[in-house]
């Protein structure tokens, strides 16, 4: 009978381990969500009037032109802008050196009425 005590403390001590895992697990998840929701790449970026962005005959980029108006295309235009095209004191990096290098596919701009990419 004094082996059985033993055994129930070992059991009792391996549920209680895995408890405090399971929460410590819970616990990362719901630190690293709420990071996440709360980041912002670039915010109180100023609006950048809208144009098309062109690499190699392909449009990118967010469809300012097509969605005028919405200030969430807007945003993410402003981020694009910001970050690959033409970087300004409020990018959190260099834009797109690559480019921008006359190697390969470079980034080309145009009015929104041209709707073909550029030569």
């Amino acid at each position: 009978m004094s082996e059985a005590h033993p055994i129930k403390s070992a059991i009792k001590a391996r549920r209680l381990f895995g408890l405090v895992c399971v929460a410590l697990l819970i616990a990362s998840a719901a630190v690293l969500a709420l990071g996440a929701t709360r980041g912002h790449a670039d915010p109180n970026l100023p609006n950048v009037p809208p144009h098309r962005h062109w690499i190699n005959g392909q449009q990118v980029g967010p469809d300012i032109c097509d969605n005028l108006g919405d200030p969430g295309t807007q945003h993410a235009f402003n981020e694009f802008h910001n970050n690959l095209h033409v970087a300004t004191g409020f990018s959190i990096g260099p834009a797109a050196p690559g480019l921008h290098n006359g190697h390969g596919g470079e980034i080309a701009a145009t009015p929104c009425s041209v709707t073909t990419p550029p030569n």
